[in-house]
């Protein structure tokens, strides 16, 4: 077949991944082929090229074992790990056609999608991979010969509610690494570090370049911004495939990148999956004096049509990546510039970018049309101009609506009916891409709201909505910024049809509100905190001043902020004045901690017998305690006094107190209390417009001052 053929032009051929395998495995057996590392960079464990190929066949026998035959489904829910990579190979190379679940991100309703969506036989997670090498050493294996069958189905964002499965075939896959390992001059010598999820088109292709070429697969859990380098320089990678965010996130590591130079490796990475932002690459280059070479491609394509040559000129490549040029046509791949009624453009004429060769997908699940003439459309504005004899081409913007966020695609539509499903106070949605110096785009949404409703109050019940938490959308699709518009504002076709591409032009940044953003008073805003946030550090410090000695590291302390939501009060001088946290469950509303900037520690004396429930309890009704006044004071009730087992809060005696606040409406933050007060008043208000109730958890402030005081108690 002509994709078979396609790979027989490439220096390393390939006319199946298993025989390729086996060869590696005779040639350098005891070579790395896998190796997996911690975030630090410390290697966990190394699998060698003999190992890989023994335990492809095992894998291989597994599969087989549990039913599936070639041309069979399965899905993948798995992490970043070495096993992941083993099942794909080894199920392509038995006809076995993988369908990678995004284990972070995909909601428990989507992954079912895309299970009945790709008519996956079953299921393979993390449980059954000890499977894998259990027994069934006997059995015989049925390799799969050629590279034309279907290998994997990636579901990719569109223009519908519901991303589209792309259906590719190993020789595309085979196709689209040859050119990659061709244009980065990967070599044996290569040590590839995976910093993209394993589910992504990315490192899906990337891994298997680096298998092509011999090389080896530095495998990390995730990508680790603190770690970034070190991980790099332990592991002595040569190249790794990042996106902008990762790009603006080193910028701000430049200490890490110091300390590990002299032992780094790296000396080149390519960039892509997402838009990049110009600037950023300069100043990351500037920085770590590590080329970037820019590349373009989709899903449908098996990853990269385009790339910015590495046998440029110095000064031709800093021109290209000035005008933030994708580089020129893989050696596979035919692009051209056409317009709306498919006529091929000239140089400097803006159009789609279509493309034709043998990395291109078969088709997406279901027939939905993709190609015209034989040319896959991307929907990709761009146009192209010939410099130093080569056609190097350059984006515009695209045809369709797609958010692509951190090399992620997301789809306005499918954002748009969760907004929908989880507001009833929500008329009209539309979902837009705005520029992102880290992610190269965020999510923006623009909702019209019922008539009737009261803008401010849905708009704050929206922004809680979200940030709680929904099942029905991630984390990381959710939009970051929201924009209240009258419908009446909304720019539409003669036929009543909203303009998304003028809506998106119309509407500035400054416009949105920011989803994290919840009140504003004359003096202090009110946010609540997310890992991205400037103030997480600043946030840890109080919390530990504030909770003596119950003080927590700052691992401990993210995870304490993913369990609970934290609002944080920041003052006129972008400084934190006080923060309180809680959860949100069974309809209420929990506060676990508040702190203030203005808390004062206090010495704690011994006490040598603690009290008993009974006793605290008469001690907190008779206005003894200082925490305990401050919630009375805001009309809360005791519930209940409870012994929590933690002897170490030395102040409050190992016991928590469970307060109950009035359902009484409260609509604003009077800006005249102290600050705990309004945080407690903000907490008030959400509550209110969740329709929830409200308790507290806290500790007795003075219970042990009053204890030592008490003669009958030593």
């Amino acid at each position: 077949m002509e994709q078979d053929k396609a790979m027989k032009s490439s220096k390393t051929v390939v006319t199946s991944l298993h025989e390729r395998v086996s060869l590696l495995a005779k040639d350098q057996p005891t070579k790395p082929a896998l190796i997996a590392c911690d975030e630090r960079g410390d290697i966990v464990s190394c699998i060698s090229y003999q190992e890989l190929n023994r335990k492809i066949e095992e894998a291989a026998r597994y599969l087989q074992s549990v039913g599936l035959v070639s041309g069979d489904r399965v899905a993948l829910s798995l992490p970043n790990c070495a096993e992941l990579l083993i099942l794909s190979w080894a199920a392509w190379s038995i006809g076995v056609v993988t369908v990678p679940l995004d284990v972070k991100r995909d909601t428990d309703e989507l992954s079912t999608y895309k299970q009945k969506q790709s008519n996956a036989k079953m299921v393979i997670t993390e449980k059954d991979i000890h499977s894998m090498s259990v027994g069934r050493t006997s059995q015989t294996i049925e390799w799969k010969n050629g590279l034309s069958h279907e290998a994997l189905i990636l579901f990719t964002s569109g223009t519908t509610a519901y991303p589209k499965g792309a259906m590719l075939t190993l020789a595309n896959l085979v196709v689209n690494a040859g050119g990659i390992k061709e244009w980065l001059h990967m070599t044996n010598e290569d040590r590839f570090s995976v910093q993209l999820p394993l589910h992504h088109i990315n490192s899906t292709t990337f891994c298997l370049a680096t298998l092509l070429a011999g090389g080896s697969i530095v495998i990390p859990p995730r990508y680790s911004n603190s770690h970034f380098f070190e991980q790099l320089a332990r592991t002595e990678a040569t190249c790794t495939s990042i996106v902008q965010s990762i790009v603006f996130d080193q910028l701000h590591q430049k200490d890490a990148y110091t300390r590990v130079q002299k032992n780094l490796k790296l000396n080149r990475i390519q960039i892509g999956s997402a838009p990049v932002v110009a600037q950023t690459v300069q100043e990351f280059m500037k920085e770590f004096h590590i080329p970037l070479y820019q590349g373009y491609g989709q899903t449908e394509t098996a990853l990269r049509v385009t790339g910015v040559p590495m046998d440029v000129s110095k000064v031709l490549y800093e021109e290209l990546i000035q005008e933030n040029s994708i580089g020129s046509a893989m050696s596979w791949a035919q692009i051209e510039i056409a317009d709306d009624k498919g006529n091929i453009l000239g140089e400097q004429e803006e159009g789609e970018l279509i493309i034709k060769g043998p990395a291109v997908m078969k088709g997406y699940i279901g027939g939905e049309s993709a190609f015209r003439d034989g040319y896959f459309l991307t929907s990709d504005i761009g146009l192209f101009r010939t410099i130093q004899g080569r056609r190097f081409f350059f984006l515009k913007g695209r045809k369709k609506e797609i958010i692509i966020k951190g090399g992620i695609n997301i789809s306005p539509i499918a954002v748009e009916s969760v907004l929908k499903r989880v507001s009833s106070d929500i008329d009209q949605a539309y979902c837009l891409g705005v520029a992102d110096e880290r992610y190269g785009e965020e999510v923006a949404a623009v909702v019209c709201f019922k008539e009737g409703i009261e803008e401010q109050s849905a708009l704050r019940r929206l922004k809680f909505t979200l940030v709680r938490g929904t099942p029905f959308i991630s984390a990381y699709e959710t939009p970051k910024y929201l924009l209240s518009l009258p419908a009446s504002d909304l720019p539409v076709t003669s036929t009543g049809k909203v303009q998304r591409t003028v809506l998106k032009e119309k509407i500035k940044l400054e416009q949105f509100e920011s989803l994290y953003e919840l009140f504003k008073t004359n003096s202090h805003t009110f946010d609540i905190l997310t890992p991205q946030s400037p103030f997480i550090q600043a946030s840890h410090v109080l919390y530990n001043h504030c909770w003596q000695p119950l003080t927590l590291d700052a691992a401990a302390y993210k995870k304490y902020l993913s369990e609970y939501v934290t609002v944080v009060a920041i003052d006129n001088q972008r400084k934190i004045a006080g923060q309180i946290s809680f959860s949100y469950e069974d309809n209420r509303l929990t506060c676990v901690s508040i702190c203030s900037a203005t808390f004062k520690p206090r010495s704690v004396p011994e006490v040598r017998i603690v009290p008993d429930v009974e006793f605290v309890r008469e001690y907190l009704l008779a206005g003894n305690d200082p925490v305990m006044n401050f919630h009375q004071k805001l009309g809360a009730k005791l519930v209940e006094v409870i012994p929590n087992g933690r002897p170490d809060d030395t102040s409050a005696l190992g016991y928590t107190m469970l307060l109950r606040y009035p359902k009484n409406v409260i609509t604003d933050i009077d800006p005249h209390t102290p600050i705990s007060q309004q945080l407690i008043q903000a907490v008030r208000i959400l509550a209110n417009l969740a329709g929830s109730e409200v308790y507290a958890v806290s500790r007795p402030g003075a219970l042990a001052a009053y204890v030592a005081r008490s003669t009958p108690h030593h």
